[in-house]
């Protein structure tokens, strides 16, 4: 999706996921752009970001999955790219993006859980703002902490189109490049009051969007549906055909001159048999929708 010089996308093993139904709504605080799409269970993701001119100002953008805030990435002002968020990481660990099947429950206490309230949701907030490099000197080793994050089951009214949710791969140690004792840099960003843009990636699986007439179907039986619905008219040509790049062996041509022949025939004596009847346009009926969902296109600057 894209607002601006700002963009965002979704994209599973390295491959940007389709967006469906995009719709954009602004107020003087916020520029909000929500779209859908198709989720994998089982599919490790990850979230690109993009800024396409140089600004005057620096730029945060804050990822949430399910509800579930990552660390920011600030950029500084004139900055021109991209960058990405696969995990939630601390200093000493991370755990990687996935989609998985969401567990319902019938237990009405926990139908009021807020916890739920997030969940189906990717989001990125781009707030703009000023941009400072601070140098900090870090005593002592890093304190091994474990990233524990709420997973429990949701109950079963409160997601009905939701079919996935999001967990978080095993703790993975990080390498850290600074040393104990030794001056490192840290940001300081104080956002502005420039109106905030906030990407918003609503997902489930393909089967449910198409279900709901967000996504196309790709069924065969949807296809030849389809193409029922125009009054397509056959145009019959008589002329030379290209030759294959194949030659046929000379024993088989035969019985192919013989199958043509007879095709032609059938075809000569269909277009004899309408010659009497009004022809007719290929038109689309009333009532019929020819529905398109076009993905935005995003442009990828650079990466890290």
């Amino acid at each position: 999706m894209i607002f601006g010089d700002l963009s965002a996308y979704v994209f599973i093993e390295g491959q940007e996921l389709q967006e469906y139904d995009a719709v954009v709504s602004s107020t003087p605080m916020e520029n909000r752009i929500t779209c859908w799409i198709a989720s994998e269970e089982g599919k490790k993701f990850g979230v690109k970001w993009m800024n396409a001119a140089e600004q005057s100002w620096g730029i945060r953008a804050v990822v949430s999955v399910d509800g579930v805030r990552c660390v920011g990435q600030a950029v500084r002002p004139g900055w021109v790219g991209a960058k990405e968020r696969t995990y939630l990481g601390n200093d000493s660990v991370s755990r990687d993006f996935m989609f998985s099947n969401i567990e319902l429950t019938d237990d009405d206490s926990m139908l009021g859980d807020q916890n739920s309230n997030d969940i189906g949701q990717i989001v990125v907030e781009v707030e703009t703002g000023k941009y400072r490099k601070m140098r900090v000197i870090k005593h002592g080793k890093s304190k091994n902490h474990t990233l524990r994050v709420r997973e429990g089951k949701v109950h079963e009214r409160s997601k009905k189109a939701c079919a996935h949710r999001v967990i978080f791969g095993e703790e993975v140690p990080r390498q850290m490049h600074h040393q104990s004792g030794r001056p490192t840099s840290r940001i300081a960003f104080e956002p502005d009051n420039r109106p905030t843009t906030v990407f918003v990636f609503r997902y489930t699986r393909l089967d449910i969007l198409q279900a709901m007439g967000i996504a196309p179907s790709t069924s065969k039986k949807s296809m030849k549906e389809e193409a029922n619905n125009y009054d397509d008219e056959i145009e019959i040509i008589d002329g030379p055909c290209e030759p294959s790049s194949l030659p046929l062996p000379p024993k088989d041509v035969k019985p192919r001159i013989q199958h043509l022949e007879m095709e032609l025939q059938r075809l000569r004596a269909q277009l004899a048999s309408s010659e009497d009847r009004k022809p007719s346009r290929v038109k689309l009926e009333r009532g019929v929708s020819r529905r398109q969902h076009t993905a935005m296109e995003v442009l990828d600057l650079t990466e890290d």
